[in-house]
């Protein structure tokens, strides 16, 4: 049976800028990144301006999903959303982000070759997964049916799209809001994520306003602790070194 998901990752919003800072002085601890970006750059917090349609739009199309499904998840990162789709097949999804988190570059400053190839096959071998890579996960697990991306126009993801096409073939397709219809709102889960490393620390409150619709329509409480103090990336990436030793450890040893 089909498992249908909408998943929006607030990073969307930020599309007028965040090409203009997302790969300067990047750190994996979001307060880091945003303290040394303002202490060591001329960037100012005050001028990340959010595309208040792009809002609009993520926040109509959360509302009108929250009308029929009341299985919503909330996470700081998108790989975060593996926790509930690694339990299922068929999955057609539609992702509002304004990267692809299919592939992500991981060895494109190191590798000699097609790191994109490298990443994929470190994704079969290794379960090599993250924040920006968990749709082809999804892909190498033979979970995923459909992978709509609805994007910014100015996303610099856009340049290795041709492989994501290549590898995902017919499941895969890419939006920006203007060329895309809903064709309904039905949906069996429901995601979204903060991106905080992505998403300025003056616009965090976007996150709470979610959260709060959620509470408010479905009457459920968000545990911040069910995804504050957890990752699946973190998680997993361990699992194979893990087997291994346990696989050598004598009986009883």
């Amino acid at each position: 049976m089909t498992y249908k998901v909408l998943s929006i990752d607030l990073d969307y919003i930020m599309g007028p800028s965040i090409e203009t800072y997302s790969n300067i002085l990047f750190d994996e601890d979001p307060m880091t990144r945003w303290k040394h970006l303002y202490e060591f750059t001329n960037f100012k917090e005050t001028q990340f301006y959010i595309d208040q349609a792009s809002l609009i739009y993520c926040y109509d199309a959360f509302l009108k999903a929250l009308k029929n499904c009341s299985n919503v998840g909330f996470g700081y990162e998108h790989d975060e959303i593996l926790y509930e789709l690694k339990n299922h097949e068929d999955i057609e999804l539609i992702n509002i982000d304004h990267h692809d988190d299919i592939f992500c570059h991981d060895f494109a400053d190191e590798f000699p070759g097609n790191n994109l190839q490298a990443e994929l096959e470190a994704l079969r071998l290794y379960d090599r997964v993250h924040e920006g890579n968990w749709g082809a996960w999804l892909h190498v697990k033979d979970k995923l049916t459909k992978y709509d991306w609805i994007t910014n126009g100015n996303s610099r993801n856009l340049s290795k799209n041709d492989f994501n096409y290549e590898i995902l073939g017919d499941k895969y397709e890419t939006y920006t809001r203007d060329k895309f219809v809903f064709e309904d709102y039905n949906f069996d889960y429901i995601f979204v994520c903060l991106s905080p490393q992505y998403m300025p620390q003056a616009h965090w409150h976007y996150f709470t306003m979610f959260m709060m619709a959620y509470e408010t329509y479905t009457g459920k409480k968000v545990d911040v602790n069910t995804f504050a103090k957890r990752k699946f990336m973190q998680e997993n990436k361990f699992s194979q070194i893990t087997d291994e030793i346990l696989y050598e450890r004598p009986n009883g040893g």
